[in-house]
């Protein structure tokens, strides 16, 4: 895993080698073992590298072909990358390393962009093709890898990290108030865009083309790759079964290539349960780490499933007990590390456990990406229920949404109160039937008719069209919600938040659930295979039976909380003061702060739980104090 970094200008004017050192710095916690520039009179490139696979220097990037005509700089693991070599190497391509990256240089010299099609793992990528003129970038199927750019007059720039681009002097940095509407509906900024203006987001499964001839800027997006949910297989169950617990392992098994120490962590849900299941199959118990945290405060642990599970299999386990003060002492450190407002607390004890096991290993398994593909959310049983609400005269529904108001208020984690407010906001005659839409209304802090934002902003078409854009040709209510979390929560929420809490720790995250035949098979499968009733995971769950503990498969999801509803009423109380002064200095005139006064002094006095409101206005309000451009933002 590693972080990469570039830029060139459209006139005669050279890359500057100062300049390029001083961007790649900004990525050392990407790649503390090497670092690695280069430069012609056109681009420079920039490298560094957490050394995983051939920890020799003849891997250290940028890595170029035999006639140094194409240079390939590289964040990610390719896991098929042996059996292309081969047959590279059959066609007479030399190499001079064991690693994978010089296997993307000789597949694009082979077969030229068509590559992307034909490698197996999660990667960012950039090409430089000096005979062609171009520069390629592509970011692998699911976004695991980020890869962000912009184009600014003369420049054109491309980073692991937004804060890498910050390092160029000429590159512009302004707040997009569009962008931050969107980020109050999601909790995130989906899609393309950033927060920034001019600054975006290449989308998962696709590849930009650059001409970088001195005429101008030509740039083609073209993509590569696109799940399809159609035509669905007809497969019995116990065939299905027997198939998909193959394909887990051979997904497993790809991931478990390392030169460095490897392990997974483990909650004790059936998602990471399953994967280490998997790597027990493959290389036996001796010698596997699974990976821990828990609190002291019952309600938010889960390290007694997952003791129990690594227990199950005779793996080591690795625990480590913090208390919930530890979470809100991380908070200026994970504030620094995001570069965009990003308001899905769970980062903080993914950070916590990504530093824990970086002392021990340098890969580690999760199970992310089992909850989307297998329809493992709450949020799918509720859409099941909704359906139903659905039939009931509007009057009724008015009712059921009073009666969720006068619940008492509570601090606990998704409190049954919260929890029937939340369902009821996802009823309304703009919404309709459009259960991807009902569900992103649930999901987010706000919605469109209650985000903190004046007229201008507030048109449901327009916060939401990265949802109602999405292709509709599922057959089927459960299909068309994979799709739409794949699409926006998957990338921009999960495995944003995984990427940055692990790399900024040095350590590198795989997720065999997101491995490319898995997920064409499950998304063939019908329906009902994965949401039976309102069974979640139902193909895994019977799957799992008998290889995983009773109680693994039928324990409830719980996921990583914290508590959150307390803090903004105390700990984190004056901070969010001090963010209102700021939104009034710089917003005052786009946000409506009388509305935002409002819910701070109800949540705050106890009369009304607005936990999700709170950290979204306080996590956007830090980002923008942080990078000192709130003038901008007008």
């Amino acid at each position: 895993m590693c972080g990469i970094v570039g830029f060139f200008y459209k006139n005669n004017r050279n890359p500057e080698k100062d300049l390029i050192q001083t961007m790649v710095d900004t990525l050392i916690h990407r790649g503390p073992d090497a670092k690695g520039v280069y430069l012609d009179d056109k681009v420079a490139l920039g490298h560094r590298r957490l050394s995983i696979i051939d920890l020799s220097t003849a891997s250290n990037q940028p890595i170029c072909n035999e006639d140094k005509s194409i240079w390939v700089i590289f964040n990610g693991e390719i896991y098929n990358f042996r059996e292309l070599r081969k047959k590279l190497e059959a066609k007479g391509h030399i190499f001079n390393s064991r690693g994978d990256a010089e296997v993307i240089v000789h597949s694009y010299e082979e077969c030229g962009t068509d590559v992307f099609g034909k490698l197996d793992g999660m990667y960012a990528i950039g090409i430089y093709d000096k005979n062609r003129r171009k520069l390629i970038l592509a970011r692998d199927r699911f976004g695991k890898k980020p890869l962000y750019y912009t184009t600014q007059g003369d420049i054109f720039a491309f980073a692991s990290e937004i804060k890498a681009l910050k390092k160029h002097p000429e590159l512009l940095f302004e707040y997009d108030i569009t962008s931050i509407a969107k980020y109050f509906v999601y909790d995130y900024i989906p899609g393309e865009r950033t927060i920034y203006k001019r600054i975006f987001k290449i989308n998962p499964g696709s590849f930009l083309e650059i001409d970088i001839s001195n005429e101008g800027f030509k740039i083609k997006q073209r993509r590569y790759w696109c799940l399809s949910f159609t035509p669905k297989i007809d497969i019995p169950i116990y065939e299905a079964k027997r198939k998909l617990k193959g394909l887990i392992l051979n997904a497993v098994e790809k991931r478990l290539i390392s030169d460095v120490p490897l392990g997974v962590f483990l909650s004790g849900g059936i998602d990471s349960s399953t994967v280490l299941w998997a790597i027990v199959e493959i290389k036996g118990a001796k010698n596997v780490d699974a990976f821990s945290i828990g609190f002291r405060e019952k309600s938010y642990d889960e390290s007694f499933y997952a003791k129990k599970v690594a227990e199950y299999f005779g793996v080591n386990f690795n625990l480590k007990i913090l208390e919930i003060e530890d979470l809100i002492d991380l908070f200026d450190k994970v504030i620094d590390m995001l570069d965009e407002p990003f308001a899905d607390y769970s980062i903080f004890p993914t950070y916590l456990l990504s530093r824990f096991a970086s002392e021990h290993i340098t890969v580690a398994l999760s199970g992310d990406g089992g909850d989307e593909f297998f329809s493992g959310y709450d949020t799918f049983i509720a859409l099941k229920l909704s359906q139903l609400v659905d039939f009931l005269p509007h009057l009724f529904i008015g009712v059921f949404r009073t009666v969720g108001k006068i619940f008492p208020v509570s601090e606990n984690n998704m409190s049954f109160g919260f929890r029937l407010r939340r369902f009821f906001e996802g009823f309304s005659a703009e919404i309709g039937r459009n259960y991807p839409l009902r569900n992103q209304v649930w999901l987010g802090s706000f919605n469109y008719k209650n985000i903190p934002i004046k007229d201008g902003y507030r048109d449901l078409k327009f916060l939401y069209d990265d949802i109602l854009s999405l292709n509709s040709n599922c057959i089927d209510l459960v299909d068309r919600v994979i799709n739409s979390y794949m699409k926006t929560y998957l990338v921009d929420d999960i495995l944003y938040k995984i990427d940055q809490a692990s790399m900024f720790n040095s350590l590198e995250v795989r997720c065999p659930f997101l491995d490319k035949d898995l997920v064409e098979f499950l998304a063939k499968l019908p329906s009902d295979y994965k949401l039976k009733g309102i069974k979640t995971k139902y193909i895994l769950k019977e799957t799992m039976k008998g290889v995983l503990p009773e109680f693994v498969i039928n324990r409830a999801k719980k996921g990583f909380g914290i508590p959150v509803a307390g803090w903004v009423r105390r700990e984190l109380k004056d901070r969010l003061e001090k963010i209102i002064d700021i939104y009034k200095n710089t917003m005052g005139d786009i946000l409506n702060m009388d509305y935002i006064n409002r819910i701070i002094l109800e949540h705050t006095n106890g009369k009304c739980d607005y936990r999700k409101e709170m950290w979204s206005l306080l996590i956007l309000g830090e980002i923008i104090r942080k990078n000192f451009f709130a003038e901008q933002i007008l």
